[in-house]
């Protein structure tokens, strides 16, 4: 029995370590682990620059969730700031900050803003708008489209002058003038940037890398 285990057993067992070690060292070298490379050193690493190693490598980590390895503020988790186009933690969203609209007449409280995470270019969530133009966000006659009504003492259409009474060519219907009097039909504002586009006017929705002054306020592309 004893001859028969050397001459059987052992020579299986050396052959099956011999192969063990043989294997272990060829195909991946004998290394473990990827590892990923995190740049700005906020714990999150990116695929596209890893090693392989049986020891984490200074610089390395184990991950790839990082959507920015140049900037130690983006990653997953982050604090995200509101409206400036940047992902800070890597969801794929950004925040936006919409505004409370009581009286749904299309305009925002100034003082009632709240930051929502959302896909560029989306509408406002019930019950907020994307502008913060009205001046009371309790009464739905009152705000920027409203027509002043002379006597009332109330600045009906939100531009700071109480009872004035001009009216404004409205070219593209859009419910904003331009600067030309009108002697009949028209609007009791005179904000319109653009009278021959019905989609430019003020507290329009920015649209984001349209290279278009949307909503009238002298910006392009910004996200509120």
């Amino acid at each position: 029995m004893k001859k028969h285990v050397l001459k059987t057993i052992l020579p299986v067992l050396l052959l099956v370590t011999a192969v063990f070690i043989i294997g272990s060292g060829c195909g991946d070298g004998g290394f473990s682990s990827w590892w990923y490379e995190d740049a700005d050193g906020d714990g999150f690493g990116i695929y596209e620059s890893r090693i392989q190693d049986e020891i984490q490598p200074q610089g390395y980590v184990n991950n790839t969730d990082d959507c920015d390895d140049t900037n130690a503020a983006i990653y997953p988790g982050a604090t995200e700031v509101p409206d400036n186009a940047i992902d800070e933690d890597c969801n794929g969203l950004f925040a936006i900050t919409f505004y409370k609209d009581t009286d749904n007449d299309g305009f925002g409280d100034s003082a009632a803003g709240t930051a929502f995470e959302v896909n560029l270019g989306d509408s406002a969530p019930e019950g907020f708008s994307a502008n913060n133009g009205d001046c009371d966000d309790s009464n739905d006659m009152i705000n920027p489209l409203v027509d002043e009504i002379v006597g009332n003492d109330i600045d009906d259409n939100c531009d700071g002058l109480v009872d004035e009474y001009e009216i404004y060519l409205d070219e593209d219907g859009d419910g904003y003038g331009s600067t030309q009097f009108s002697a009949a039909d028209g609007v009791h504002n005179s904000l319109d940037c653009n009278d021959n586009d019905a989609e430019v006017h003020p507290y329009t929705q920015e649209i984001w890398d349209n290279g278009i002054d949307d909503d009238c306020d002298g910006v392009i592309d910004e996200l509120i």
